[in-house]
């Protein structure tokens, strides 16, 4: 059962097209970067979004890093 309509679960959107999801069968396709959803997986200064399956970062925020 799919609970986020904007993104159908995959909790990103399309950053050009924030009402498409940005990956799936749904998936936008303009060639824009992806968005943290705004409705499921929303991100502030204090929040980091939960990153699609398989993510690796190339550098990574100090702020946010876990081991400090």
């Amino acid at each position: 059962m799919k609970t986020c309509a904007r993104c159908d679960d995959c909790r990103w959107v399309c950053e050009n097209h924030t009402d498409r999801p940005w990956l799936g069968a749904r998936a936008c396709g303009c060639g824009g970067a992806g968005a943290p959803c705004p409705i499921c997986n929303a991100a502030d200064v204090d929040t980091v979004p939960e990153m699609p399956k398989g993510f690796q970062a190339d550098a990574v925020n100090k702020h946010f890093a876990q081991d400090e």
